[in-house]
């Protein structure tokens, strides 16, 4: 994959929604290329916060040293500590992210008011979503949350489910595969 095509997405996120962490981050380039099927080209896998990739974690960092985008330390009132990324270089190429103008302003319509934790909630259920799909298992909002539920036992049925039915409502799903 093209790194411009890559940084161009992460500094349009960071132009569109400023202040997000590195986690909301990952999983808007996630959603982007699962849902979107936006080419990043990124491998994902299942983590403690929903998918992962050290290659997009890379990218973000790599893209603050070529001052694409700034990163600032915050600490949150709970005690946790994260990141405040901006948007910077103004006069890079968009071409990449322009063609997909719709779907990231899509993404952050649907998306773009959650936090770190509703987002690992929402892109867990999309990548077991895939995963079932692409082996044919059961799809089902009852399999899906289960299936979530036992990854994720901080997240009840009942939001799990209420998100199965936000994303399908939204026409998420049945853009995964």
């Amino acid at each position: 994959m093209d790194m411009a095509k890559r940084f161009d997405i992460i500094r349009e996120l960071a132009t569109k929604n400023p202040g997000l962490g590195k986690t909301a981050m990952m999983k808007y380039l996630f959603l982007l290329q699962q849902i979107y099927k936006m080419p990043l080209e990124y491998d994902f896998e299942i983590y403690t916060f929903g998918p992962y990739s050290t290659e997009v974690m890379e990218d973000i960092d790599f893209a603050e040293c070529q001052n694409i985008i700034s990163m600032k330390t915050v600490s949150y009132p709970s005690g946790h500590v994260g990141y405040s990324i901006h948007a910077e270089d103004s006069q890079a190429d968009k071409s990449f992210s322009t063609s997909f103008e719709k779907e990231i302003n899509e993404l952050l319509k649907l998306f773009g008011e959650k936090n770190a934790k509703e987002l690992e909630l929402s892109t867990t259920t999309v990548y077991l979503y895939h995963n079932s799909k692409m082996n044919d298992w059961d799809c089902s909002k009852e399999a899906i949350a289960h299936d979530v539920h036992e990854i994720k036992p901080h997240f009840s049925l009942e939001i799990i489910k209420a998100e199965y039915d936000r994303l399908e409502a939204n026409g998420v799903l049945k853009k995964v595969v």
